[in-house]
């Protein structure tokens, strides 16, 4: 009986995760770009440009790469992606958090043996600080979302 508890549970969930994520294969997806926001278009050679939008429509996704404008076909669009900036912020505070908590918890052992004989433990301080500064640069770091993605 204890199982069939979780198991009931997933099957009752299940449906509702699937209709919460949208559907990337939707090119309507496309039309919520904004001009001049940064975006990566892949197309089906693998080649990846990136630039600002410029625009869309039932033929082609438009970009600036460089001084000039690239059209890709619509039949030739694998994947578009969005630079994500909005989460920087609370990324920075994730990782910071998460690896100096990482590092505290390692460096816990060392500071509280060498504390009963009156010397500090630079070197678990240090490794503190950088995990630290670690998780915030690698918070730091801009991902990305992908709008759209062609049915394979």
């Amino acid at each position: 009986m204890g199982r069939v508890k979780p198991v009931l549970l997933f099957l009752v969930l299940a449906p509702v995760f699937g209709m919460a994520q949208s559907a990337k294969d939707s090119r309507d997806n496309l039309k919520q770009l904004r001009p001049g926001q940064k975006i990566e278009v892949v197309d089906t050679s693998m080649k990846s440009l990136r630039g600002p939008f410029v625009s869309v429509s039932e033929e082609a996704i438009t970009l600036q790469v460089g001084k000039s404008q690239e059209s890709i076909e619509r039949s030739k669009v694998v994947r578009v992606s969005v630079r994500d900036n909005s989460h920087r912020t609370r990324n920075m505070l994730l990782g910071s958090g998460i690896l100096g908590g990482i590092a505290l918890a390692a460096a816990y052992i060392p500071l509280a043996a060498s504390s009963n004989e009156g010397n500090s433990c630079g070197v678990c301080v240090g490794a503190i600080a950088a995990g630290f500064g670690g998780g915030a640069a690698l918070g730091a770091i801009p991902g990305s979302r992908t709008v759209y993605r062609a049915k394979k």
